[in-house]
């Protein structure tokens, strides 16, 4: 399974991510052997050879795979750490939400005594919008907003609260207070943030929920529908990855798409998404198009606050576990989420700023936010031998190009 091992040096300055996810495209015997077991209990006709399976990706809390059987392509995802509770909420949202627009389970198993997690749902044929472009997403904008009604429509009688999952953001605090000195000295000298600030800035941002957090209309909030976990095949598009699914106000689900997925870069994308969602919606039939407007309006900078609470958690539970350095596109992705939030944020944070921006910019290579000597003199790092000049120039195009 994955490498949890966060990283041990910061010698890699110009983040190239030569893994970027922490492990080796081949499957281990331990997994294999896993596998198999498992989906002999569930296909009593199994028919396959061992190039059928493959790992399809690897985060923190779980690996997948897909496999073929009587020709027919199967997702599998498995944790080896179930009170992450990511497996198990993907389940509950996708019992609830249409195949028409998700992936469906065939069987879900959470075998508690030896803590392994299973999910087998149905492969979507189809490319995400991370290979297509924005573009063709906003082309498709009427489709995607009608699917995205389906979704907001869904049951949620088995999810948590948004309530909820704004505690469950602020336990990372847990992860931070468990670290080493060594790991608490080194997150404070590249961001001049230590645990009490941490503290301070979640309880702010808890002070925002409380007092102007309301839900007009309760809905199942995807929470990461991000490109990549949109898929287009012919006129069809689904979502997967529902891991990280809750209830919310539709109105900071909807900001929340629109964060995900960068429309803000552009009004008119906005424009064309709100107006394409409420001439599809039958949540909205009771309310005119300017006082649904007019409503989103009122709510925004609250759930822009909410926003932020979500991207620091995101951005803390990285440096915890991956490093500073490692999956640097996610990290860029953060610093252009973070920009759009920004003028919000300094209205309540205007005391944090700087410590907000060093913690973003760290992984940009041209912007020394910290002191690389001091940062390996805390960590006890000798250099035997200087990075020549040839490696530099090559880290900073590899970086670029990964950049773009």
């Amino acid at each position: 399974m994955a490498t949890k091992e966060k990283e041990a040096y910061i010698g890699n300055l110009f983040t190239v991510d030569t893994r970027p996810d922490q492990r080796d495209d081949e499957i281990s015997e331990f997994e294999e052997e896993l596998i198999r077991s498992y989906l002999e209990d569930i296909f009593t006709d199994l028919k396959q050879s061992e190039e059928t399976i493959e790992l399809i990706s690897s985060n923190f809390f779980y690996e997948s795979y897909s496999f073929l059987n009587e020709d027919k392509k199967y997702l599998l995802k498995i944790s080896l750490d179930p009170d992450n509770e990511k497996l198990s909420t993907e389940k509950k949202s996708l019992d609830s939400v249409s195949d028409l627009v998700s992936t469906k389970v065939i069987n879900y198993t959470n075998d508690q005594d030896a803590g392994i997690e299973f999910l087998l749902t149905s492969w979507e044929n189809g490319i995400d919008f991370d290979s297509i472009g924005i573009d063709d997403l906003v082309y498709n904008m009427g489709t995607f907003t009608c699917n995205l009604d389906f979704v907001h429509e869904s049951d949620t009688s088995g999810l948590i609260s948004f309530e909820d999952k704004f505690s469950q953001n602020e336990s990372i605090i847990e992860l931070f207070e468990s670290s080493d000195e060594k790991e608490k000295s080194l997150f404070e000298k590249m961001t001049d943030l230590n645990l009490d600030d941490v503290k301070i800035i979640f309880s702010r941002l808890k002070s925002v929920l409380e007092e102007s957090y309301s839900e007009d209309i309760t809905v199942l909030c995807h929470s990461n529908l991000k490109k990549s976990n949109i898929l287009f095949q012919s006129e069809y598009i689904k979502f997967i990855n529902f891991e990280h699914s809750h209830k919310a106000d539709i109105y900071y689900s909807l900001l929340k798409v629109i964060n995900n997925l960068m429309l803000f870069k552009s009004s008119k994308d906005i424009a064309l998404f709100l107006e394409k969602y409420y001439s599809s919606s039958n949540l909205l039939k009771h309310l005119s198009f300017q006082d649904f407007l007019n409503r989103y309006e009122e709510k925004k900078e609250t759930n822009r606050f909410l926003l932020f609470q979500d991207l620091f958690h995101r951005i803390l539970f990285h440096f915890n576990a991956y490093g500073a350095f490692y999956r640097s596109s996610d990290l860029i992705n953060y610093i252009e989420l973070y920009h759009n939030l920004k003028p919000t944020i300094e209205k309540r944070f205007a005391d944090y700023t700087e410590s907000f921006d060093k913690l973003f910019y760290t992984v940009v290579p041209t912007i020394k936010t910290y002191d690389l000597d001091e940062l390996k003199e805390i960590s006890g790092i000798v250099d035997e031998e200087e990075v020549d000049e040839d490696y530099s120039n090559t880290a900073i195009e590899d970086y670029n190009e990964d950049s773009d």
